[in-house]
């Protein structure tokens, strides 16, 4: 049985993120002798990770993107299992493939951080996945697709002081996670060290 969903809010309204996002090519030419930082998305939503560096001389394609801080980055191909995110300070420079759509955001209406709340809800991925399940018939999508989605946002009155509240919210809910990641990892090792201790001794016939 679905849920039914709420009605939009006083004081909200419905936007397209075109109003707010602008598709950018930021395509160059890979010089053999630098090297360069290459990023990935990561599904569901959990952000832009490192892939490896390498020297321009190995890397294959020469026509890459740059990224730069505050972009929304979207996987062509993955976005229907939520690989976007919006690009934090950290991988500003880095480079991606042309599988992948860059956009920039306008911040004066929203904040790189407001746009990275939405993610995480797993919205953007349910409206993407419209697209690929319907109209379109197969596993990507065109970089105007985004552009179309359409998000519940503040009105401009209210809109800086809800923000706010919103990505510290986040903020705080990524700092509860990474504790428990930590928290996890330390229990796996004393996993792993707990049966070690119970089987690894000295096997003298196997010298």
């Amino acid at each position: 049985m679905s849920k039914t969903k709420r009605p939009l809010p006083e004081g909200w309204r419905w936007m397209e993120l075109g109003e707010v996002l602008t598709y950018a090519k930021s395509f160059f030419t890979i010089e053999d002798d630098k090297e360069y930082r290459l990023v990935t998305v990561r599904l569901h939503g959990k952000g832009i990770v490192e892939r490896e560096r390498l020297r321009g001389a190995l890397i294959k394609t020469k026509q890459q993107q740059r990224i730069k801080k505050d972009q929304f980055l979207v996987a062509e191909i993955d976005a229907k299992v939520g690989a976007f995110s919006a690009v934090p300070a950290e991988f500003d420079g880095a480079i991606v493939s042309g599988h992948y759509f860059l956009y920039d955001i306008d911040t004066a209406k929203m904040r790189p951080q407001f746009l990275q709340c939405y993610v995480s809800s797993g919205l953007l991925t349910e409206n993407v996945q419209k697209y690929i399940q319907g109209a379109l018939n197969y596993a990507a999508i065109r970089p105007h697709h985004i552009l179309t989605i359409r998000i519940p946002f503040p009105l401009p009155t209210h809109a800086d002081t809800v923000q706010t509240k919103l990505v510290s919210r986040l903020a705080a809910i990524k700092k509860m996670q990474r504790y428990a990641e930590r928290q996890l990892e330390a229990t796996i090792a004393l996993e792993r060290q707990a049966m070690r201790d119970v089987f690894d001794f000295e096997d003298v016939k196997a010298r």
